[in-house]
């Protein structure tokens, strides 16, 4: 009997070590641990997610049992899904993950209107980019004059995650920009 199992083959990757191809599944991208900084909202983000279901259980359990209170559990729970959130989306821009309307782009193909349409898919979170890091940068100083009551944290800290994720955004679609001018120059230069 003969088992079918997942290839081992390596995923083809560039000199920053980002995958060159996407598979279709976004759980099979491989993370380079050597290289943490270059995951560091992935890991900030797992994290948060982690700790999510355990804030929440513990919660709940203290609120049903009262053996014990947990006083911040709420607002630690908003930050830290906030945070999810807003980092999801960022690596979601990184790795392509982001939702685009398939079933249009996969039917108009890649050139003509294909291939504007693909140049908008592509520039689009960059717009969303710029406008979480403009207008994240005044929800940040708004928040500045509120406080979080059980943690007594001015709640600004917690929502500079809002414009961070923009830059993230832009610096991810500049960086995919960039390597895909490098791949249709070193294609120029070969044809």
């Amino acid at each position: 009997m003969t088992h079918n199992l997942p290839s081992t083959d390596s995923p083809k990757v560039d000199q920053a070590g980002h995958p060159t191809e996407l598979d279709d599944n976004f759980f099979t991208i491989t993370l380079d641990w050597r290289r943490w900084w270059t995951i560091l909202p992935e890991i900030v983000a797992l994290a948060c997610a982690g700790a999510l279901p355990v804030i929440v259980s513990a919660n709940v359990v203290a609120r049903y049992t009262n053996w014990f209170q947990i006083p911040w559990a709420e607002d630690v729970v908003k930050v830290l899904f906030l945070w999810t959130v807003f980092l999801g989306g960022a690596i979601a821009v990184k790795y392509g993950a982001h939702v685009r309307m398939a079933i249009v782009s996969d039917r108009m193909g890649t050139s003509g209107g294909g291939a504007l349409w693909h140049g908008v898919i592509r520039l689009s979170p960059l717009v969303a980019g710029v406008l979480l890091l403009v207008l994240g940068m005044r929800l940040v100083e708004i928040s500045m004059r509120r406080e979080l009551p059980s943690l007594e944290i001015t709640v600004g800290y917690f929502m500079s995650i809002v414009p961070i994720s923009g830059a993230l955004m832009i610096l991810y679609v500049a960086r995919d920009f960039w390597i895909g001018r490098r791949r249709q120059h070193g294609s120029e230069r070969a044809g």
